[in-house]
């Protein structure tokens, strides 16, 4: 049975994954009793590193134990911490309050107060929704590589391409709450927890529909609000594929040639609208009818899709081309705009934003070995003139906008067709990252 409690014992695990995903909770939490002693196994492990290179063993051997001395009390400490964070979340008063976050143009976001207690409460519930209820998001990389085979070969079919509108703020909490309700396998608390999430979603919101974006739950109860869709048009008579990935839908049929032709479109719609409180975005929402002569093409996945006579292409959406470019961009403004302070930081920086846009590297940390980049983000690419525009692109940027030879020489090392033909591959640091990062979100 799961233990869904709210324990020392179950906060240490989700430590020690956020940890390995390079979260690094002592950080993000502020706990600095903790981090003292992880300050200390650095700096003692350095120590014998140190004279273990000059030949000092016994030295060397000494500062390692003092080092394995520091790693026990170090994970007594944060049995310590996480015993007291445990039971403030057992109080009776124990209450999670979200705070917006208004985007301009775009969604509004929720967040809640950089507290231990929201931090490990929130993750529990995560953990416990996704493993009692089996809820977990479909592989892209799963889906555009099943898409292709389907479309390669030359038989008749019907693609129905559609998106849902506003998909988190449409989900109504009835439903949510009597699918976590569910023959009670949801402990109180986690249920408890749900419940003050959406209560305070509705006190912000002014709206009984919705989860909050940006809080790590909201995937999970949108997954199980989903659940019954995904069942529905499956059993829709002539599917033979089906695949979700959030909000994005794709379904394709193979027509009966002895049936009158069907409106697939009309189906899938009214199977989504007619059994949930979501609706199909008009503008995303076509239908596609492929016969053996046919080319025809449609976006899904970030990948635009051509189809002819059984051969697959594919390219980049002009949304995800321009992202990239955007970033370039912007590497290149922040570069001018720091170098008038400090030029040597803002070198580095540039180099790194560079070497992660035309790379590849691995997620900091993260056990599952989840990469990402040039190619490993677009590995079904099979149009590269894109990415030949995106290195004229760096270089135009390089030539025009920056003034030291040795800058540009150094940059000229980098280009996109050598990450993605090459699988060029760069590692960073989970700070390094967040440094890179933190300009482009």
């Amino acid at each position: 049975m799961l233990d869904q409690s709210f324990s020392a014992k179950n906060f240490k695990i989700i430590f020690d994954i956020s940890n390995r995903n390079g979260l690094f909770v002592e950080d993000k939490l502020s706990l600095t009793s903790i981090r003292a002693y992880t300050d200390d196994i650095k700096k003692y492990g350095s120590l014998a590193k140190q004279k273990r290179k000059s030949g000092d063993h016994k030295l060397a051997t000494f500062f390692n134990e003092v080092k394995d001395r520091v790693r026990e009390d170090r994970n007594l400490e944060i049995d310590r911490v996480l015993a007291e964070i445990s039971s403030n979340i057992a109080k009776k008063d124990f209450k999670i309050n979200l705070k917006p976050i208004r985007i301009s143009g775009g969604k509004d976001l929720y967040t809640v107060d950089n507290i231990s207690e929201y931090f490990f409460a929130i993750n529990q519930v995560q953990h416990n929704v996704s493993r009692l209820f089996d809820v977990k998001q479909s592989n892209r990389n799963s889906i555009v590589q099943q898409l292709i085979s389907l479309l390669s070969d030359k038989f008749p079919k019907a693609v129905v391409r559609t998106d849902i509108s506003s998909f988190y703020e449409s989900i109504d909490h009835a439903t949510i709450l009597k699918n976590v309700n569910q023959d009670n396998l949801l402990s109180p608390k986690s249920r408890k927890i749900i419940n003050q999430i959406l209560r305070s979603y509705k006190d912000l919101s002014g709206s009984d529909k919705g989860v909050p974006r940006g809080i790590g739950v909201s995937a999970y109860l949108s997954e199980l609000f989903m659940r019954r869709i995904d069942r529905l048009i499956r059993a829709i008579p002539g599917v033979i594929y089906y695949a979700r990935f959030v909000d994005d839908i794709v379904v394709i049929f193979i027509p009966n040639p002895n049936e009158q032709p069907r409106d697939f479109l009309y189906e899938v719609k009214k199977t989504i609208e007619g059994h949930s409180t979501v609706l199909t975005n008009p503008a995303k929402t076509f239908q596609k009818n492929i016969y053996d002569a046919a080319s025809y093409n449609f976006e899904f996945l970030g990948y635009e899709f051509t189809v002819k006579e059984g051969t697959v292409k594919t390219k980049l959406t002009t949304r995800k081309l321009e992202k990239i470019e955007t970033r370039l961009d912007t590497a290149f403004k922040d570069y001018i705009n720091l170098s008038v302070i400090d030029e040597k930081s803002a070198r580095k920086i540039l180099v790194s934003r560079i070497r992660f846009l035309t790379g590849n590297t691995r997620l900091a940390n993260n056990k599952s070995k989840i990469l990402i980049g040039i190619y490993y983000s677009n590995s079904y690419l099979t149009e590269i003139g894109q990415i030949k525009h995106l290195d004229n692109l760096l270089k135009k940027h390089t030539n025009t906008r920056l003034t030291s030879i040795s800058l540009k020489r150094r940059l000229s090392k980098y280009s996109f067709i050598d990450g993605f033909k090459n699988h060029r591959f760069s590692s960073f640091s989970g700070k390094q990252l967040r440094e890179i990062m933190k300009i482009w979100k």
